[in-house]
């Protein structure tokens, strides 16, 4: 009466009283689904599941139809008005098959046609929330940056999109061309709880990721202890022998890039009717495990290309990264390289500068504690260090290297100049000599040339010893300024009769420098690099993140009071991190033992000296507490800051096999 699709889907309930007898039931109406029930009131009801109700009259007429119909709700029902009951025979009489079971038939359909509108609606609600949950993941996978929290997020979010007991990513490794691997990255088992080590297998079709990945398809099975025997494919049942599991379900989903190529496969084992099932034996796992379907396929395929399109974002962004690190390296080397005085220089002042953001950031007693620096403005502090010398490349390597107060080989020129004038006075001495034998002076008016003559090659050699003390950049007192300016007066007559001195003015000049080596125009073109550092820095693309290392670059020789250049900015004008700038500079310049024209002092007395800055407001005196308190000019007192440490140091590997997680 009903085809057996109609059969499955509902049960028919006859409904009849006491006076029906079920031994005169035609065979047509004898089957595992259709079930004469006895019964007397509406209430009685609510014991059986859903299904199709027809009533023998009699019911009806005991009870009334809403009656029926509210203990019913929403299921259909109907009224057999031929099924009457001949009382004295117990049989059912003037019984109409065909108009029966046409009804019977037209309800079944009608009940079915409810079934599949309700299924169509509960899959149509099933593919919303899906698709929501894909959506929710490719937010949160876009927002991710971390490449190692990313791989964990993808994988955990699979597993939970999937229900399956475990999920495991593949990474394909291709460094070494001619034996490509698979690196089984990273693995989630909701059963099992295993330490677990990355492995490389072969990158070929004997295993099912290496498959999945080399013709960039899925790979689907059932049960995996029965792969066909044609499938290039077997799975290795070690882990679960090792780990006592079993592997029904298999789905291996290729991550695939923008020029179609995987770069990993997402492994989905065990696709279980309820995610909170643990799957401890094999019964278990047979009755709970279920195949993967069409639609969930589809599902996690569109999840596997949203995971490929965040892992090449992010690999695209720490690939900035990395080249603004290599940018950044190699513009401080040869910063140093032109000033190899100040080796390191920049690397220390961005180690201390950082460490000082990141301990006020720790601070919570200071008047900075609302300040809390996040990973990408510490990234923007370190730039900004690092750089905050880079104007030094528009400075002439003679001043910028200046070691003594004279150019270079200058002091040679002028020790040449010394000997040549003691030939000179040697030559008229010997001049006067033979003169005086000539005419037959007496001895003594020889001796006395003698005499002469040795007292103005002393003077002269003074004069030099003067030259070489007060070229030094130590602190020129009044005595040796004082011989400079005698020796200034020393003129002499040439070969060609023309006046000359032993030392220009430009000379006298240099010399007479009170403290250090440089002139005043060669101080400003020293101080000009600043500018030159912002002018510089401006013309760099700096992503919105590192838009103010030009700034805080810029900024670092400025003083509270106002009194530091190049803009003589005040303390409201010059932001935070460029006041530490100044303190870990200053520190720096103060206890380096590579400056040729200063002396290295001690960490302590460098502190003193600092303290005695913040005291005057000229330092940043909350900043110089925390820096001397929090001992963070420490960090760089046992670190290496040679060239060959801070420039050969190679920058951690880009590729996304080589993440730690």
């Amino acid at each position: 009466i009903m085809t057996t699709q109609q059969l499955q889907e509902s049960i028919l309930y006859i409904l009849h009283g006491d006076k029906f007898s079920q031994k005169f039931i035609p065979d047509d109406f004898k089957h595992k689904n259709i079930q004469f029930v006895k019964i007397s009131a509406p209430d009685e009801l609510s014991l059986y599941p859903s299904g199709l109700f027809i009533f023998e009259a009699g019911l009806l007429e005991k009870h009334p139809y809403p009656l029926w119909q509210t203990s019913l709700k929403r299921l259909i029902s109907l009224s057999e008005q031929h099924l009457e009951i001949d009382t004295d025979l117990l049989a059912p009489t003037n019984f109409p098959k065909r108009e029966t079971l046409k009804l019977i038939n037209f309800a079944c359909q009608q009940l079915i046609t409810q079934h599949q509108y309700q299924q169509s609606e509960s899959s149509l609600d099933l593919e919303h929330h899906c698709i929501g949950q894909l959506n929710e993941i490719s937010i949160a996978l876009s927002k991710e940056k971390n490449l190692g929290t990313l791989l964990r997020k993808i994988l955990l979010e699979s597993q939970n999109l999937s229900d399956c007991d475990a999920v495991s990513l593949y990474l394909v490794d291709k460094e070494d061309e001619k034996n490509p691997s698979l690196i089984f990255k990273l693995s989630f088992n909701d059963t099992l709880n295993f330490s677990f080590n990355e492995f490389h297998i072969p990158l070929d079709n004997q295993s099912i990721a290496g498959y999945a990945a080399l013709n960039n398809t899925e790979v689907v099975i059932d049960d995996a202890y029965h792969i066909c025997q044609n499938a290039p494919y077997k799975f290795d049942s070690s882990l679960d022998e090792k780990l006592n599991y079993r592997t029904l379900s298999i789905l291996a989903v290729p991550i695939t890039n923008y020029k179609h190529q995987a770069i990993g496969v997402l492994q989905f084992i065990n696709r279980k009717r309820s995610r909170q099932v643990q799957l401890n034996d094999l019964e278990i796992t047979k009755k709970n495990v279920i195949p993967f379907n069409k639609s969930i396929i589809h599902l996690l395929s569109a999840l596997a290309s949203q995971a490929a399109i965040s892992i090449e974002n992010t690999m695209l962004i720490q690939s900035v990264n990395n080249l603004f690190e290599g940018f950044v390296q190699a513009s401080v080397t040869a910063i140093e390289q032109r000033d190899p005085t100040t080796s390191g220089h920049s690397f220390r002042v961005a180690d201390l500068t950082t460490a000082l953001a990141q301990r006020v950031t720790q601070s919570h007693d200071c008047e900075y504690q609302k300040i809390h620096y996040t990973d990408s403005e510490l990234r923007e502090i370190r730039y900004a260090s690092l750089l905050h010398d880079f104007g030094k490349v528009g400075v002439r390597e003679s001043v910028l290297v200046k070691a003594k107060k004279l150019p270079e080989n200058r002091i040679e020129v002028l020790h040449y100049r010394f000997e040549l004038e003691k030939k000179r006075l040697q030559g008229t001495a010997l001049s006067q000599e033979l003169h005086a034998l000539h005419n037959n002076f007496p001895l003594e008016a020889i001796a006395v040339i003698h005499r002469e003559l040795k007292i103005q090659l002393k003077q002269l050699d003074d004069y030099f010893q003067a030259i070489v003390e007060a070229n030094e950049p130590s602190i020129l007192d009044n005595d040796k300024f004082n011989d400079l300016k005698d020796l200034t007066r020393y003129h002499f007559d040439d070969f060609t009769g023309e006046t000359q001195t032993l030392i220009s003015n430009n000379d006298f000049l240099a010399l007479s420098i009170k403290r250090g080596t440089l002139t005043k125009e060669e101080r400003d073109e020293i101080q000009s690099h600043v500018l030159h550092t912002l002018s510089f820095l401006n013309k760099i693309p700096w992503t919105q993140d590192l838009s103010s290392v030009p700034k805080i670059a810029s900024a670092h020789h400025e003083k509270l009071n106002g009194e530091g250049y190049p803009y003589g900015l005040k303390e409201d004008d010059i932001c935070i991190p460029s006041r530490m700038m100044s303190i870990c500079d200053i520190y720096d310049a103060l206890v380096a033992t590579d400056r040729p024209y200063k002396s290295s002092i001690k960490a302590e007395k460098a502190l003193e000296i600092i303290q005695s800055e913040a005291d005057h407001g000229i330092l940043d005196q909350e900043l110089v507490k925390i820096f001397i308190d929090e001992d963070v000019f420490s960090i760089t007192q046992h670190k290496d800051y040679r060239p060959s440490m801070s420039t050969s140091k190679s920058l951690e590997k880009n590729h996304i096999c080589h993440v730690k997680l």
